[in-house]
């Protein structure tokens, strides 16, 4: 076979077997006019044929093939399935992930999946052989057959120039779902993007602070949450009673706050950066110092305790720990840990602190699509329960019950935190809590997280944000307790984070901005 022959075939397999979702957002979208529909697919099989062209070269065709193949066939699974978008956020957040994580993913449909749509053609065109062709007239052939093939698709869509340029427009979810051109050009903005980064050393910033002399060593206290959706939270008004415990603690609750992104590799890089979501990329975020360094700078000690998947790089220059890794049996029975570990770990530190000193406990949560190990058995307030990361082999209403029991078990481990601070007479305590992200439990048929923005549901933008004080942190900040009842009534972002911490931690500097700080208004 040509190399030629090799491509077409592949790029006819791959947008048959793995766009199932993108041909469901084009049937959709030109459902008026079947026409239209044709002469978008025809334009687009001439696009995808002529970037294919490019690696028709004999030694690296059968490779690019294999990994797109691979590519196509996974990525498509996770979109058909999850409504999962494979963009650059995304590949971040594969980079990202943990072994852990990934595992929950690796299901028996999948590996199946895998094997039929991704492993056996791979290995077809690995053992078929290739014709030896002479280099001129194929050069030829393939710069003259990717010429015409480009050309097709302009002139394609040039013949209804505006309807297409408006679905391209206004229609971006369409073009987001195409297999395998959203993961690669994803991959490729991923890469841009570490380049953009540079070497990562961080410029210096908040040296000006200082840490206001206190009566008692402060101990503040970042919950900082995960895949927790406020939509789920009574708290916030759902019918179900997933809050019995903080219900009955003197908190408050901000019920309208938006998260900074819809995945991890985002929101926690962002809500520590200072930069705000309107502000913050990654790239400037790697290359200026951070919260918790501006907290060192003031003289505090910074603790940064993991469950999930790390800090993201926030906490690389103060150290950060990971307590699954030597996992309690008693808080750990599958080998996973469930986040009353964090507090069992902060409750034993407590009594030593002589310092003002920041803990950070990055929970595990609600974190899918195996909600079911995140709390232990006496957890299961909500049954049925869907006891599997296979979404298929459970219906709703399981999916939801294991769900909101995810959000009673985080309401059970923050109220059992502010307890355990509470008891703590020798410090000067306060608690700040705030979700990364929502999730979708298939609605629209999404699930999960990590939808682009300009698409995603509110179930993954809204998160539920509280803040406890003691009564030494009210005698210290008189003016917080009205403030924070004004600021709960309003919206509220990741953004309020930075400066909120900094303020409970008893820290000024001239970084912060006062007016996104819960505890602070002009009433004060």
């Amino acid at each position: 076979m040509s190399a030629l022959l090799l491509i077409l075939l592949c790029t006819l397999f791959m947008m048959a077997t793995a766009n199932a979702t993108f041909w469901g957002h084009a049937w959709r979208i030109f459902a008026d006019s079947p026409r239209a529909l044709l002469t978008f697919t025809a334009a687009i099989f001439c696009l995808t044929f002529a970037m294919m062209l490019l690696l028709a070269n004999r030694w690296l065709v059968k490779p690019a093939m294999i990994l797109l193949l691979l590519l196509a066939a996974a990525s498509g699974w996770f979109q058909d399935q999850m409504g999962v978008v494979i963009d650059r956020e995304m590949i971040q957040n594969v980079v990202n992930t943990t072994t852990t994580e990934a595992s929950h993913l690796l299901t028996l449909p999948y590996a199946l999946h895998m094997a039929l749509f991704g492993v056996l053609p791979a290995l077809v065109v690995a053992f078929l052989p290739l014709k030896r062709e002479r280099a001129l007239p194929k050069t030829l052939r393939i710069v003259g057959l990717s010429a015409l093939s480009f050309t097709l698709c302009i002139g394609l869509l040039l013949s209804d120039y505006a309807r297409f340029a408006a679905v391209f427009r206004e229609q971006k979810e369409l073009m987001t779902s195409y297999q395998p051109g959203a993961p690669v050009e994803g991959m490729v903005s991923y890469v841009k993007m570490m380049l953009r980064a540079g070497n990562g050393v961080a410029t210096a910033w908040g040296l000006d602070a200082k840490t206001r002399p206190g009566a008692k060593p402060r101990l503040t206290v970042f919950m900082l949450g995960e895949t927790s959706r406020v939509q789920n939270w009574a708290l916030a008004g759902y019918a179900r009673d997933t809050n019995p415990e903080l219900a009955k603690r003197d908190i408050t609750f901000f019920a309208d706050t938006t998260a900074c992104g819809t995945s991890t590799a985002v929101s926690v890089p962002c809500m520590f950066s200072g930069f705000g979501e309107k502000e913050y990329s990654y790239s400037k975020a790697v290359r200026r110092e951070n919260l918790l360094d501006i907290l060192r700078h003031a003289g505090q000690d910074v603790i940064w305790w993991d469950l999930n998947t790390g800090s993201q790089g926030v906490a690389k220059r103060v150290g950060e720990e990971h307590l699954g890794k030597n996992p309690d049996p008693a808080l750990c029975p599958t080998g996973e840990c469930t986040d009353e570990l964090l507090v069992n770990r902060l409750s034993a530190l407590m009594p030593t602190l002589t310092r003002d000193t920041v803990v950070v406990l990055h929970t595990i949560g609600s974190h899918g699509p195996s909600y079911y190990l995140r709390y232990p058995p006496e957890g299961a307030r909500f049954t049925p329960t869907c006891d599997t990361g296979e979404f298929a082999r459970c219906n709703a209403d399981q999916i939801v019950n294991t769900y909101d029991n995810t959000i009673a078990w985080t309401d059970h481990v923050i109220a059992l935190m502010i307890d355990r601070l509470a008891a703590q007479d020798r410090l000067d305590t306060s608690l700040i809590y705030a979700s990364d992200h929502g999730e979708s439990l298939g609605e629209d048929g999404l699930w999960l997280h990590g939808a682009p923005r300009f698409m995603a549901p509110e179930v993954q933008t809204k998160v539920p944000m509280l803040l406890w004080l003691s009564d030494d942190a009210r005698a210290r900040l008189p003016g917080a307790i009205p403030c924070l009842a004004q600021k709960a009534r309003l919206p509220q972002s990741h953004d309020a984070i930075f400066p909120t911490v900094l303020a409970l931690a008893g820290v000024t500097t001239a970084v912060a901005n006062p007016a996104q700080d819960l505890t602070h208004c002009a009433a004060s």
